[in-house]
């Protein structure tokens, strides 16, 4: 059975390794290390995983590669009132 995250509000949703992928291209990241990351997390989810941990665990590895990605990803929460 699919791994199913819980959303702010909520609502669950089943695990989807391409939205990190696209989060992580849309700050920089080139494809293959978006994909690496996705990966990390996809196998570090658990059922019930808050998307706010995941969102957590995403940031630390850009974080990791490149400090300059992370800060773009919570600029662009900013403009989105998240974050």
């Amino acid at each position: 059975m699919a791994v199913q995250v819980v959303k702010k509000d909520g609502k669950t949703e089943p695990f989807q390794r391409q939205k990190i992928v696209n989060s992580c291209t849309s700050v920089g990241a080139p494809v293959d290390v978006a994909a690496s990351i996705a990966d990390e997390i996809e196998k570090a989810a658990r059922d019930q995983m808050p998307t706010s941990e995941i969102r957590t665990m995403v940031l630390e590895r850009l974080r990791k590669t490149r400090p300059e990605w992370a800060k773009a990803w919570e600029e662009y929460e900013k403009t989105k009132g998240k974050g």
